[in-house]
Protein backbone atom coordinates (compact mmCIF):
# COMPACT_ATOMS: atom_id res chain seq x y z
CA UNK A 1 0.00 0.00 0.00
CA UNK A 2 1.30 3.26 -1.15
CA UNK A 3 1.61 6.27 1.59
CA UNK A 4 -0.56 8.64 0.36
CA UNK A 5 -3.93 10.66 0.99
CA UNK A 6 -3.98 13.90 2.92
CA UNK A 7 -0.66 12.79 4.81
CA UNK A 8 1.70 12.13 1.70
CA UNK A 9 0.24 15.89 0.21
CA UNK A 10 0.93 17.38 3.61
CA UNK A 11 4.06 15.82 3.84
CA UNK A 12 5.34 16.05 0.19
CA UNK A 13 4.23 19.82 0.16
CA UNK A 14 6.78 20.32 2.65
CA UNK A 15 9.48 19.10 1.61
CA UNK A 16 8.95 21.17 -2.10
CA UNK A 17 8.56 24.30 -0.32
CA UNK A 18 11.66 24.52 2.05
CA UNK A 19 13.51 25.58 -0.78
CA UNK A 20 11.16 27.74 -1.49
CA UNK A 21 10.71 29.46 1.73
CA UNK A 22 14.59 29.49 1.80
CA UNK A 23 15.23 31.73 -1.03
CA UNK A 24 12.95 34.08 -0.15
CA UNK A 25 14.56 34.66 3.24
CA UNK A 26 17.16 36.99 3.82
CA UNK A 27 20.10 36.62 6.53
CA UNK A 28 19.04 37.94 10.28
CA UNK A 29 22.16 37.59 12.56
CA UNK A 30 23.19 38.64 15.94
CA UNK A 31 25.67 41.01 14.99
CA UNK A 32 22.96 44.00 14.15
CA UNK A 33 22.19 44.08 17.57
CA UNK A 34 24.16 46.56 19.05
CA UNK A 35 25.90 46.44 22.24
CA UNK A 36 23.02 46.35 24.65
CA UNK A 37 20.51 43.96 22.91
CA UNK A 38 17.27 44.29 24.69
CA UNK A 39 15.94 40.58 25.51
CA UNK A 40 12.97 39.50 26.50
CA UNK A 41 11.95 38.63 29.85
CA UNK A 42 10.35 35.16 29.00
CA UNK A 43 12.23 32.95 27.43
CA UNK A 44 11.83 32.60 23.39
CA UNK A 45 12.28 30.06 21.02
CA UNK A 46 14.45 29.76 18.32
CA UNK A 47 13.50 30.19 14.35
CA UNK A 48 15.72 28.27 11.73
CA UNK A 49 16.22 32.00 9.03
CA UNK A 50 16.76 28.89 6.17
CA UNK A 51 13.53 26.42 6.79
CA UNK A 52 11.08 28.22 8.85
CA UNK A 53 11.69 25.21 11.46
CA UNK A 54 11.30 26.52 15.42
CA UNK A 55 13.16 24.99 18.16
CA UNK A 56 13.57 25.51 21.60
CA UNK A 57 17.10 24.73 21.88
CA UNK A 58 20.16 26.16 19.31
CA UNK A 59 21.64 23.19 17.41
CA UNK A 60 22.32 22.40 13.76
CA UNK A 61 18.84 22.47 12.42
CA UNK A 62 17.43 19.29 12.44
CA UNK A 63 15.42 20.00 9.25
CA UNK A 64 17.71 21.82 7.24
CA UNK A 65 20.99 21.11 8.74
CA UNK A 66 22.23 25.08 9.27
CA UNK A 67 22.99 26.57 11.94
CA UNK A 68 21.13 30.13 10.82
CA UNK A 69 18.69 30.57 14.03
CA UNK A 70 17.57 33.78 15.26
CA UNK A 71 17.48 34.20 18.90
CA UNK A 72 13.67 34.75 19.50
CA UNK A 73 14.69 36.58 22.99
CA UNK A 74 16.39 39.12 21.24
CA UNK A 75 14.00 42.41 20.53
CA UNK A 76 16.01 43.76 17.85
CA UNK A 77 16.27 40.34 15.72
CA UNK A 78 12.42 39.96 16.43
CA UNK A 79 11.57 43.51 15.52
CA UNK A 80 13.82 42.58 11.79
CA UNK A 81 11.66 39.12 11.28
CA UNK A 82 9.10 41.04 11.91
CA UNK A 83 9.72 44.35 9.34
CA UNK A 84 10.94 41.85 6.70
CA UNK A 85 7.45 39.62 6.95
CA UNK A 86 5.24 42.92 6.70
CA UNK A 87 7.47 43.61 3.79
CA UNK A 88 7.31 40.14 2.33
CA UNK A 89 3.24 40.07 2.82
CA UNK A 90 3.11 43.56 -0.03
CA UNK A 91 4.12 40.82 -2.16
CA UNK A 92 1.85 37.76 -2.68
CA UNK A 93 2.94 34.98 -5.47
CA UNK A 94 1.64 35.25 -8.74
CA UNK A 95 0.16 31.82 -8.41
CA UNK A 96 -1.63 32.87 -5.62
CA UNK A 97 -3.19 36.19 -7.50
CA UNK A 98 -4.29 34.36 -10.48
CA UNK A 99 -6.37 31.58 -8.23
CA UNK A 100 -8.42 34.48 -6.80
CA UNK A 101 -8.81 36.15 -10.15
CA UNK A 102 -9.77 32.56 -11.34
CA UNK A 103 -12.15 32.20 -8.42
CA UNK A 104 -13.58 35.99 -9.01
CA UNK A 105 -14.10 35.20 -12.74
CA UNK A 106 -15.84 32.29 -11.92
CA UNK A 107 -18.04 33.68 -8.95
CA UNK A 108 -18.93 36.87 -11.37
CA UNK A 109 -19.96 35.05 -14.48
CA UNK A 110 -22.27 33.22 -12.55
CA UNK A 111 -23.78 35.95 -10.66
CA UNK A 112 -23.75 38.29 -13.76
CA UNK A 113 -25.86 35.31 -15.77
CA UNK A 114 -28.14 34.77 -12.76
CA UNK A 115 -28.52 38.63 -12.92
CA UNK A 116 -29.25 38.49 -17.01
CA UNK A 117 -31.69 35.82 -16.70
CA UNK A 118 -33.45 37.56 -13.93
CA UNK A 119 -33.93 40.71 -15.78
CA UNK A 120 -34.58 38.77 -19.14
CA UNK A 121 -37.32 36.70 -16.64
CA UNK A 122 -38.94 40.37 -16.08
CA UNK A 123 -38.93 41.67 -18.97
CA UNK A 124 -36.82 44.34 -18.10
CA UNK A 125 -34.00 43.55 -20.99
CA UNK A 126 -33.20 40.42 -23.38
CA UNK A 127 -31.20 37.46 -22.75
CA UNK A 128 -28.53 38.05 -25.33
CA UNK A 129 -24.43 38.45 -25.55
CA UNK A 130 -24.20 42.01 -24.77
CA UNK A 131 -26.32 41.52 -21.27
CA UNK A 132 -24.49 38.59 -20.53
CA UNK A 133 -21.26 40.11 -21.28
CA UNK A 134 -21.95 43.29 -19.43
CA UNK A 135 -23.22 42.15 -16.34
CA UNK A 136 -21.13 39.36 -16.12
CA UNK A 137 -17.94 41.78 -16.57
CA UNK A 138 -19.62 43.92 -13.94
CA UNK A 139 -20.43 41.17 -11.87
CA UNK A 140 -16.85 39.82 -11.88
CA UNK A 141 -14.82 42.98 -11.29
CA UNK A 142 -17.10 43.59 -8.03
CA UNK A 143 -16.86 40.74 -6.90
CA UNK A 144 -12.93 40.83 -6.86
CA UNK A 145 -12.77 44.15 -5.71
CA UNK A 146 -15.10 43.59 -2.28
CA UNK A 147 -14.59 39.55 -1.79
CA UNK A 148 -11.06 38.78 -2.95
CA UNK A 149 -9.63 38.72 0.92
CA UNK A 150 -12.48 36.11 1.42
CA UNK A 151 -11.75 34.39 -1.85
CA UNK A 152 -8.17 34.29 -0.30
CA UNK A 153 -9.24 33.31 3.08
CA UNK A 154 -11.15 30.22 1.54
CA UNK A 155 -7.85 29.35 -0.46
CA UNK A 156 -5.80 29.59 2.50
CA UNK A 157 -8.27 27.34 4.54
CA UNK A 158 -8.52 24.78 1.75
CA UNK A 159 -4.33 24.48 1.96
CA UNK A 160 -1.87 25.10 -0.45
CA UNK A 161 0.70 26.79 1.57
CA UNK A 162 3.15 25.77 4.29
CA UNK A 163 3.24 27.91 7.20
CA UNK A 164 6.03 30.32 7.73
CA UNK A 165 6.61 28.77 11.15
CA UNK A 166 6.87 25.24 11.88
CA UNK A 167 7.73 22.14 14.48
CA UNK A 168 7.18 18.54 14.10
CA UNK A 169 8.60 15.40 14.31
CA UNK A 170 11.58 14.34 11.78
CA UNK A 171 12.67 13.05 9.35
CA UNK A 172 9.80 13.47 7.55
CA UNK A 173 8.17 10.48 5.67
CA UNK A 174 9.49 9.81 2.27
CA UNK A 175 7.13 10.52 -0.38
CA UNK A 176 7.56 7.10 -2.12
CA UNK A 177 7.45 5.46 1.08
CA UNK A 178 4.74 2.66 1.71
CA UNK A 179 3.08 1.56 5.02
CA UNK A 180 5.43 -0.77 6.77
CA UNK A 181 3.53 -1.69 9.84
CA UNK A 182 0.11 -0.31 11.81
CA UNK A 183 -1.53 -0.99 14.84
CA UNK A 184 -5.08 -0.09 15.84
CA UNK A 185 -5.68 0.64 19.95
CA UNK A 186 -5.74 3.10 22.13
CA UNK A 187 -3.08 4.97 23.59
CA UNK A 188 -2.47 4.38 26.65
CA UNK A 189 -0.23 8.04 28.49
CA UNK A 190 2.94 6.58 30.11
CA UNK A 191 3.05 9.72 32.08
CA UNK A 192 0.70 13.02 32.72
CA UNK A 193 -1.16 14.21 30.24
CA UNK A 194 -0.77 17.72 27.94
CA UNK A 195 -2.86 20.67 28.39
CA UNK A 196 -4.36 21.81 24.90
CA UNK A 197 -2.88 25.52 24.85
CA UNK A 198 -5.49 27.04 22.80
CA UNK A 199 -8.26 25.10 24.17
CA UNK A 200 -7.58 23.92 27.49
CA UNK A 201 -8.87 19.86 26.85
CA UNK A 202 -6.16 17.43 28.23
CA UNK A 203 -4.88 15.49 26.08
CA UNK A 204 -1.95 12.90 24.80
CA UNK A 205 -1.36 15.38 21.59
CA UNK A 206 -1.64 18.39 19.96
CA UNK A 207 -1.70 20.25 16.50
CA UNK A 208 -1.62 23.95 16.52
CA UNK A 209 -2.27 26.37 14.03
CA UNK A 210 -2.92 30.40 13.53
CA UNK A 211 -3.99 31.71 10.36
CA UNK A 212 -3.09 35.44 10.19
CA UNK A 213 -4.54 38.60 8.38
CA UNK A 214 -2.88 41.90 8.33
CA UNK A 215 -5.50 45.00 7.50
CA UNK A 216 -4.38 46.39 4.46
CA UNK A 217 -1.81 44.05 3.11
CA UNK A 218 -1.73 42.73 -0.48
CA UNK A 219 -1.75 38.92 1.00
CA UNK A 220 -4.97 36.74 1.98
CA UNK A 221 -4.82 35.29 5.54
CA UNK A 222 -1.48 33.20 6.19
CA UNK A 223 -0.59 30.17 8.21
CA UNK A 224 2.19 31.54 10.49
CA UNK A 225 2.59 28.70 12.75
CA UNK A 226 1.83 24.79 12.44
CA UNK A 227 3.01 23.27 15.65
CA UNK A 228 2.71 19.78 17.12
CA UNK A 229 3.80 18.05 20.54
CA UNK A 230 2.73 14.66 22.61
CA UNK A 231 3.73 12.98 25.01
CA UNK A 232 5.35 9.56 25.70
CA UNK A 233 2.42 6.99 25.17
CA UNK A 234 1.65 2.95 24.21
CA UNK A 235 -0.39 1.11 21.76
CA UNK A 236 -0.63 -2.69 22.75
CA UNK A 237 3.10 -3.45 22.42
CA UNK A 238 4.21 -0.52 20.72
CA UNK A 239 6.05 2.48 22.39
CA UNK A 240 6.06 6.32 21.39
CA UNK A 241 8.26 8.53 22.82
CA UNK A 242 7.74 11.96 23.48
CA UNK A 243 7.46 14.57 20.23
CA UNK A 244 8.06 11.24 17.91
CA UNK A 245 4.51 11.00 16.28
CA UNK A 246 2.84 12.86 13.47
CA UNK A 247 -0.80 14.25 13.71
CA UNK A 248 -3.37 13.35 11.08
CA UNK A 249 -6.16 14.44 12.63
CA UNK A 250 -9.10 16.54 11.76
CA UNK A 251 -7.81 20.29 12.70
CA UNK A 252 -10.68 23.01 13.59
CA UNK A 253 -11.12 26.56 14.99
CA UNK A 254 -10.97 26.89 18.84
CA UNK A 255 -13.77 29.85 18.64
CA UNK A 256 -13.00 30.51 22.15
CA UNK A 257 -9.83 30.46 23.36
CA UNK A 258 -8.92 29.13 27.07
CA UNK A 259 -6.23 31.26 27.17
CA UNK A 260 -6.17 35.13 28.51
CA UNK A 261 -5.06 37.49 25.78
CA UNK A 262 -1.93 38.07 28.12
CA UNK A 263 -1.06 34.86 27.80
CA UNK A 264 -2.32 34.76 23.91
CA UNK A 265 0.11 37.72 23.48
CA UNK A 266 3.31 35.64 25.31
CA UNK A 267 2.65 32.37 23.18
CA UNK A 268 2.61 34.55 20.24
CA UNK A 269 5.53 36.63 21.29
CA UNK A 270 7.94 33.25 22.38
CA UNK A 271 7.26 32.37 18.22
CA UNK A 272 8.49 35.59 17.03
CA UNK A 273 4.41 36.99 16.46
CA UNK A 274 3.13 40.12 17.66
CA UNK A 275 -0.33 39.95 18.70
CA UNK A 276 -1.00 43.80 17.60
CA UNK A 277 0.07 43.24 14.13
CA UNK A 278 -3.67 41.71 12.81
CA UNK A 279 -5.98 39.08 13.28
CA UNK A 280 -4.87 35.65 14.58
CA UNK A 281 -7.33 32.99 14.25
CA UNK A 282 -6.27 30.05 16.43
CA UNK A 283 -6.77 25.91 15.46
CA UNK A 284 -6.24 23.17 16.85
CA UNK A 285 -6.15 19.14 16.45
CA UNK A 286 -5.94 16.97 19.66
CA UNK A 287 -4.66 13.16 20.85
CA UNK A 288 -8.12 12.42 22.55
CA UNK A 289 -7.52 10.34 26.02
CA UNK A 290 -9.75 6.99 25.66
CA UNK A 291 -9.75 7.41 22.49
CA UNK A 292 -8.79 4.49 19.84
CA UNK A 293 -6.81 5.39 17.20
CA UNK A 294 -4.17 4.14 13.87
CA UNK A 295 -0.93 4.29 14.26
CA UNK A 296 1.12 3.97 10.77
CA UNK A 297 4.76 3.33 10.22
CA UNK A 298 6.49 4.59 7.09
CA UNK A 299 9.06 2.37 5.29
CA UNK A 300 11.45 4.90 4.28
CA UNK A 301 13.08 6.93 5.86
CA UNK A 302 14.66 4.75 9.00
CA UNK A 303 13.40 6.60 12.08
CA UNK A 304 10.43 8.07 10.67
CA UNK A 305 7.58 9.23 13.37
CA UNK A 306 4.77 6.98 13.21
CA UNK A 307 1.38 8.66 11.99
CA UNK A 308 -1.66 8.67 14.08
CA UNK A 309 -4.85 8.73 12.58
CA UNK A 310 -8.52 8.84 13.40
CA UNK A 311 -10.25 5.87 12.86
CA UNK A 312 -13.41 7.12 12.42
CA UNK A 313 -13.01 7.93 8.73
CA UNK A 314 -12.80 11.10 9.22
CA UNK A 315 -10.18 13.02 6.63
CA UNK A 316 -7.62 15.42 7.84
CA UNK A 317 -9.01 18.15 5.37
CA UNK A 318 -8.02 21.83 5.16
CA UNK A 319 -6.22 23.81 7.22
CA UNK A 320 -2.63 23.66 4.78
CA UNK A 321 -3.11 20.02 4.49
Amino acid sequence: MVWGGATFDAIARLKREQSALASKRSSIRPHALGASPKKESFDCMFLCDVCGYLSDTDPPCPSCGRQAWIDLDYWGLAEALRAREEEERRHPPDRLKWQIRLASLAAGAAIGVGCAAGLALAGVAALGWPSLLGLGGGATALTHRLGRRRIGRSLMLRGGARPTRWHMPLPLVAEDAVVAARVVGQPQPRGALLTAPFSGRPCLGYELGVLFDAPGDAWPPIWVLREMRSCAFDVHDRHVEADAVTLALPITPVALPFMTESARQRFLRQRGLFLLDGRFDLFEAILEPGAVYELQWASAPQGAPPVIHATSGILPRGAYR
